[in-house]
């Protein structure tokens, strides 16, 4: 690639054009052509007009000489020499290169890259795809032919603020939903099996599908008809999005322009929303296409009113019925696939042919239209062995879906070359060549001026009033502008207000609903402290009973036995008669504490105070698990507490993840984050935890029913 985005082989033809003797006498030719426009405006400069008026002058002596022999000669030099240059070029990297494709290729990468390049230095030149009529766009070509048919700054301009003010605000309240549903669109859908699995092609669909939804400024669902049409777009920028990674915020907003810009111009009867206006819209493409059904496929065309038509009126239908039957039949049929676009009923290569020829005759009036019901026809037209089977409307329906993924982009193009393109390409070329003023006589095919209708020649005005005349006009058009300006701004500050209020009420709303559940954890904070200094309690008036006992067992110790010989059988009594466990305490949850049970006679080689730690021991250990049946639960009560407690666990680690989704972009490798400096590592703990906090909260209102 040479500077400035140009090929090396087309800045040398340039070069080589400039310095021919052809391209002087063609620029003396229309220095002629100009001079003669001048004289006849009573203009004497060149530079006195303002730059639309020298580009009208322009197109008017291009125009006037574009027939002559010198333009045919300039045309002819400029072919040879583009051919020469490429050709060379070609040779020269199969030389030394060595490239794996082949010469038709590299010639056909080389042009498309030259195209490429003068459509982006003038975008006013994409008038010249129309050439492509019948043709599907290389890859590179039709994603800068879309990018210059469906352009609109403004969407994309305040889409790029959003993201560098408030990205939250580019993202619907119903993100996860739309999400959802995205996946499990690229996952199912037979015709977009080019895009499942691709991470890139999933963030873009969401990130265009959540802005919109939020410019919709509604409460409301999107439909299934906004999913399927987003796909075109996402299949255009596919050779720049990655499998693994999510979409560049540049790809993602250039998707979003194009999008917003194609739901603003699309016709009525592919919106239809049900008002009269569109099923006025609808009738007409209908009764299109079923034109084109009865002149180039009649058997369809008859099938299908026969399969419309009840059993009692096929003796006595008319042809008038007929008609009204086959555009009753034909509007069940078509408006399914015209809503979506054909989208999800034909594979990725022939939709974006046929999306192809729409977007690069949306300048043109009506050609859209006329392309859309041409599609359709020709769809009933090649799918006619099949459909005569149908012996019902929806069996017609189910003949669709199943056999147009199977329509190919050469049979298209064979029946329009047969049937349409010739009125197509008429279509597109119309403005084209529609009359200029002429004005080198030599050149005209028609007698000077006829073009003026016979208008008034202006008074000749001196060069100090035009230049005043000028400046008025522009003094006007800076006002205007102005007016345009002050206007934006006051629409734009009366939208900033609308979303400062709509995220005021948002956050009164949060506010309220955080302080719920705070309350709802203070409360529970002061039940935990409760049952702990219930339990705290029991284990004292158990210790002190303890101690109380040990103090007895001691004084029983150090009394003086009055009888020679105590009876074993009356200390056993004893102690089973003082020797009792506390009485269980409410806070504990359980009915009541294991209780010992009357102690046997112990052996002759137990003392008092052998049985004493006996005791103590048995105690303690009665205690030890009638708190861990407190705090663990018992049989089925563990097993449900150990599954919620992993299940909590797992939610935090899919949440810690999905934060870092949000707040990174991806997932962080080991030791990334430590290599942070302290400010970053802070800022995005903050905004992970305020993420996994808020999730919390929205899972916390779903258990409750909020």
């Amino acid at each position: 690639m040479a500077s400035k985005g140009y090929p090396k082989w087309l800045l040398n033809c340039k070069e080589d054009i400039t310095k021919s003797k052809e391209w002087n006498s063609f620029l003396h030719e229309l220095h002629d052509a100009i001079q003669q426009q001048l004289t006849e405006s009573h203009v004497q400069y060149f530079t006195d007009l303002s730059d639309a008026e020298k580009e009208l002058f322009m197109q008017r002596a291009t125009k006037a000489i574009e027939g002559g022999s010198m333009f045919r000669t300039l045309f002819g030099k400029v072919s040879t020499l583009m051919d020469q240059y490429l050709n060379e070029d070609v040779a020269r990297q199969l030389m030394e290169e060595y490239p794996l494709d082949t010469k038709s290729d590299l010639i056909i990468e080389g042009a498309e890259e030259g195209a490429v390049s003068l459509l982006r230095r003038w975008p006013e030149m994409k008038v010249k795809l129309h050439i492509c009529l019948n043709q599907p766009l290389p890859a590179n070509i039709r994603a800068l032919g879309w990018r210059l048919y469906l352009n609109n700054p403004k969407f994309r301009k305040t889409y790029v603020d959003i993201l560098n003010g408030n990205p939250r605000s580019a993202i619907s309240p119903l993100d996860l939903e739309i999400s959802q549903k995205c996946e499990q669109l690229l996952n199912t859908e037979p015709t977009l099996s080019d895009l499942k699995g691709s991470v890139g092609a999933f963030y873009g669909m969401k990130a265009v599908l959540s802005y919109h939804h939020t410019r919709m400024r509604t409460k409301s669902r999107l439909r299934d008809i906004d999913y399927m049409l987003v796909v075109p777009f996402v299949l255009v920028a596919l050779p720049n999005l990655s499998r693994r990674e999510p979409a560049p915020g540049r790809i993602v907003a250039q998707m979003v322009e194009e999008y917003l810009v194609y739901l603003d111009s699309r016709p009525g009867y592919v919106i239809d929303s049900g008002s009269e206006m569109h099923n006025e819209e609808m009738k007409g493409f209908v009764d299109k296409v079923g034109g084109h059904l009865q002149t180039l496929y009649p058997d369809v065309s008859r099938m299908i009113s026969k399969t419309y038509v009840p059993a009692k009126e096929k003796i006595v239908a008319t042809e008038k019925g007929s008609q009204a039957l086959l555009n009753e039949g034909l509007t069940g049929l078509i408006r399914p696939l015209i809503r979506t676009m054909f989208v999800g009923y034909l594979k990725s290569e022939t939709l974006l042919f046929v999306w192809d020829q729409y977007v690069i005759g949306l300048d043109v009036a009506g050609f859209s239209n006329e392309w859309l019901a041409v599609i359709t026809a020709t769809i009933f037209g090649l799918l006619a062995d099949k459909l005569q089977d149908a012996q019902s409307p929806s069996a017609l329906e189910n003949v669709l879906m199943k056999e147009c993924p199977r329509l190919t982009v050469s049979q298209f193009q064979y029946e329009i070359k047969r049937h349409h393109y010739r009125d197509l390409y008429a279509m597109l070329t119309h403005d084209q060549k529609a009359a200029m003023p002429v004005l080198d006589p030599t050149q005209a095919e028609n007698p000077p001026w006829r073009h003026w209708h016979n208008d008034l020649i202006p008074p000749y005005t001196k060069p100090q009033d035009r230049r005043k005349a000028r400046e008025e006009r522009e003094a006007e058009r800076e006002r205007l502008l102005q007016q345009q300006r002050e206007a934006e701004q006051a629409k734009r500050d009366l939208d900033d207000k609308e979303r400062k209020e709509e995220e005021d009420e948002y956050m009164q709303v949060v506010a309220a609903e955080r302080a719920r559940l705070e309350q709802e954890r203070i409360q529970l904070e002061d039940q935990l402290h409760e049952e702990r200094r219930r339990r705290l309690e029991a284990e004292q008036r158990a210790e002190e009973e303890l101690q109380r006992l040990r103090m007895e067992v001691e004084t029983l110790k150090r009394q003086k036995p009055k009888s020679p010989a105590p009876s074993v059988y009356s200390v056993a009594s004893y102690m089973s008669r003082v020797l009792l466990p506390p009485p269980p305490t409410p806070a504990s949850h359980i009915s009541s504490l294991p209780v010992i049970q009357e102690m046997h006679t112990p052996s002759r080689q137990q003392t008092p105070a052998d049985q004493t730690d006996t005791f103590m021991f048995d105690f303690i250990r009665r205690m030890r698990i009638s708190m861990d049946k407190i705090a663990h639960g018992e049989g089925s009560d563990s097993e449900v507490l150990n599954r919620a407690t992993e299940g909590y666990v797992r939610q935090n680690i899919e949440d810690l993840k999905k934060a870092q989704y949000e707040v990174f972009g991806k997932r962080l490798n080991p030791g990334e984050f430590e290599l942070m400096t302290p400010q970053q590592q802070q800022e995005a703990s903050d905004k992970m935890m305020q993420l996994i906090q808020r999730w919390r909260e929205d899972r916390r209102a779903v258990e409750l029913g909020i």
